[in-house]
Parts: C-alpha cells; sequence; structure tokens
C-alpha cells in the first residue's frame, strides 16, 4: 500500500471527502489537527487553532476545513453524521480507547444532532492482532482500571492471529504476552453505543505486515527500517 486508502462506506457520501493517507504523505494546508497525547479528550475544530496548539486526541469538524489525525500504528477513525452532516477524527491508541476517546466522540457528535443510527464509523490501517503483542499486566491493569466498563469487549488470543493477506512477516512475539485485536475492540465500543454494524467499517490493513514499509512504529521497532507518520483526515464539501 503506496497510495491514499479511501473507505468505501464512506465514499458513498457525496456532501464529504476523506482519505487514509499513505505513510509520509501531508495533508492539504488548511487541516486541523491535534497534539495528541493518547488522550479521551475530544474538541471542536473551532478551538484547534493553531495546528497543535491543543492536547486532545478526537476533533469534531463544524466547517469546510478539514480536521485530521497521525497515526503509525493506533487506529484511525473517520466519522460522518448523515443526519446533519458532521464529521470528526479520532486517534484511536490503545489508552485512549481505553479512556473513551471513541465513546465521547460518538457522544459530542449526538449532542450537536447525530444519533447513533445517523453514524457512519471507518476505521482505517492499524496494527492488527497478526501483529499486536501486549504484555499480560497490560491486560490484566485494563481489566482491573476499566472506568467504562470495555473488559467484556476486550478480543486477545495466546497465539497471533494468522494473515493471509500479509505482504511481509508479521511480528515475532518478544513478551510471552497475548495477540490484541484494538480494531475490533473499536468496532465493538460502537455497536454498543447503538452505531448499526453495517455502518462500521474495518479497513483490515495491517500496517506492520501490510502497508507501506515506514509504515509501523512496532515495526520499527524491530527491524529499524524507520517509520512515518499516517495523516487521516476528512472534511464536508
Amino acid at each position: 500500500m503506496s497510495s491514499p486508502y479511501f473507505s468505501p462506506l464512506l465514499s458513498r457520501f457525496d456532501w464529504l471527502d476523506h482519505a487514509f493517507m499513505a505513510a509520509g504523505e501531508r495533508p492539504a494546508a488548511g487541516t486541523r489537527y491535534n497534539q495528541q497525547r493518547h488522550s479521551a479528550r475530544v474538541i471542536l475544530d473551532v478551538d484547534a487553532l493553531p495546528v497543535k496548539s491543543q492536547d486532545a486526541d478526537g476533533l469534531i469538524g463544524t466547517g469546510q476545513d478539514a480536521v485530521a489525525i497521525y497515526t503509525a500504528d493506533c487506529l484511525p477513525i473517520l466519522l460522518a453524521d448523515s443526519r446533519q452532516q458532521q464529521v470528526a477524527a479520532v486517534h484511536g491508541g490503545l489508552k485512549g480507547i481505553l479512556g473513551g476517546v471513541l465513546i465521547n466522540a460518538i457522544t459530542h457528535l449526538c449532542e450537536r444532532g447525530a444519533t447513533p443510527d445517523s453514524l457512519f464509523i471507518a476505521i482505517g490501517p492499524a496494527i492488527g492482532p497478526c501483529c499486536y503483542e501486549l504484555g499480560q499486566d497490560v491486560i490484566d491493569r485494563a481489566e482491573q482500571d476499566d472506568p467504562h466498563h470495555l473488559a467484556a469487549l476486550m478480543s486477545w488470543s495466546a497465539t497471533p492471529w494468522p494473515n493471509p493477506a500479509s505482504v511481509r512477516s508479521q511480528a515475532q512475539g518478544t513478551t510471552a504476552g497475548v495477540w490484541f485485536d484494538l480494531p475490533l475492540l473499536a468496532k465493538r465500543i460502537a455497536l454498543r453505543a447503538g452505531v448499526p454494524e453495517e455502518q462500521i467499517e474495518l479497513s483490515q490493513i495491517c500496517t506492520y505486515c501490510m502497508a507501506e514499509e515506514q509504515a509501523s512504529y512496532r515495526r520499527n521497532s524491530h527491524v529499524q527500517q524507520g517509520y512515518q507518520q499516517r495523516f487521516s483526515w476528512i472534511a464536508r464539501r
């Protein structure tokens, strides 16, 4: 993968544009994004200037300017509200997802006139359960400190899921831990919030073993080939 990924789900709407850009590509001038801290904070685009002046991991678009997030292995999540024609971008690392960043984004959109059944959510390229190893201690802490009651939604395996679509070797275990499915956790959070399943899309592109070589922070920590941020953006036309 060396070109942008476009969500089939979001591409059906003629009132918005979006892209999950290739690693290293920069968004257009005027795009708004925050300083990301793996937090649960979600803000409006009117509060996001100058760029990276705010610490937040979710951004709701109220005007015509694109809102964006940047990732390496974390979840890039783009949301569209067909009722009010709102858009949002969420950076979803494990800490932020467990802390409630996606929950907060859905809540804020609904407070502004969306309903769960008017939301369409696309989760772009991110590390998959084929390559995302976590220590068992991380799982134990997440289950103990669980303010949003997400433990029952988490999915992991003692062995990595085989990925027949991989274009390079999957990650090798280094912690004798578990292999975690972060995209599925985000999907289940959205389902629990009332978003219809057919309105939630997972790209199924693993940044470690399927995307361009410098797309994965974790892969770089294993093979030292460098990594570059991936910007994902969405805008109303």
